[in-house]
């Protein structure tokens, strides 16, 4: 069966690019919910930044939709993200990936190196050969640069390819690290059975492997105009309303009101998103590029 274990939903927090900052998700559960069963698939798993209340009230839905829900987190450490799976306890942010391990491990958790490799997220890099992983996500469908994911799947076979090599195994975990709704199931992880308790038992014994796709240019596009968009609303309600909560000043409200309107009303959303996708393929080059001459150096 298909579990993806990389979602986001409205709990995820506020993201940031440059001096730009914005909602990293608006998706309500529910619709996560609908989408995963529309892709057929048996588990998901929630995974928002630095909490797990997004896995909590997504888990809510799960005798409803007859999809299995593992709560998780996608949690920043001092070394890059990584992902618990099966938390009951929220983990602490900014810990050392050692630290942060032995916590997800204390509840009975997996840890996930999610796109270890990314040069847009905070990645493990070559670090996650030297942790205690229980799995490395090797398939990313946000990045659909098309060189990052292949370039993870080669380091994984040429550390465990290494007559060297002295790190652990890991289970091969593929995950649509989903913003909106649609983008649920576009690359998911295989398993023997249709459980989350038969997942986990898989990706213990490193008996899974990755599918999917990139997610399609169209959903990244979504997604932004989705995040102005409901942004937008927020300012609008916050003036109206005389809202404290959103802490800006009245007339950098009104600029922001303006930008937003701006975005929307014109095809800046579809220039973004290619201009987006040129970018990620630029980093994405560099970034090989790099761990090749750091290889030969070495």
């Amino acid at each position: 069966m298909k579990a993806d274990l990389h979602i986001h939903t409205k709990y995820s927090g506020i993201g940031g690019y440059w001096k730009l900052k914005f909602p990293d998700s608006i998706e309500e559960p529910r619709n996560i919910m609908k989408y995963a069963k529309k892709k057929d698939l048996s588990v998901i798993a929630i995974t928002d930044h630095n909490t797990i209340r997004g896995g909590l009230e997504t888990k809510k839905f799960e005798k409803e939709f007859g999809i299995d829900v593992v709560v998780g987190s996608e949690i920043i450490t001092k070394d890059g993200e990584i992902i618990g799976l099966y938390l009951n306890e929220e983990i602490p942010k900014h810990l050392s990936a050692e630290e942060t391990i032995e916590k997800i491990h204390e509840q009975g958790g997996l840890a996930i190196a999610p796109h270890p490799y990314s040069p847009i997220c905070s990645a493990l890099g070559d670090k996650i050969f030297k942790l205690d992983l229980d799995g490395v996500e090797a398939f990313n469908a946000y990045h659909r640069d098309g060189i990052i994911n292949n370039f993870t799947l080669k380091k994984i076979k040429q550390n465990f390819s290494s007559t060297n090599s002295h790190s652990k195994s890991f289970a091969y975990i593929g995950g649509s690290d989903a913003h909106i709704a649609r983008m649920v199931g576009n690359a998911y992880t295989i398993f023997k059975g249709d459980s989350s308790e038969e997942l986990y038992h898989a990706i213990i014994k490193g008996e899974t492997f990755f599918w999917g796709s990139s997610t399609p240019l169209l959903d990244i596009i979504l997604w932004s105009y989705n995040i102005v968009y409901a942004s937008e609303k927020e300012l609008i309600k916050s003036i109206i309303l005389k809202n404290p909560t959103l802490n800006m000043k009245l007339n950098t409200k009104i600029l922001a009101i303006i930008g937003g309107l701006t975005y929307l009303s014109t095809p800046l959303p579809i220039l973004a998103g290619l201009f987006g996708n040129y970018y990620l393929k630029y980093k994405a080059k560099h970034e090989v590029k790099e761990h090749q001459i750091l290889y030969h150096e070495v």
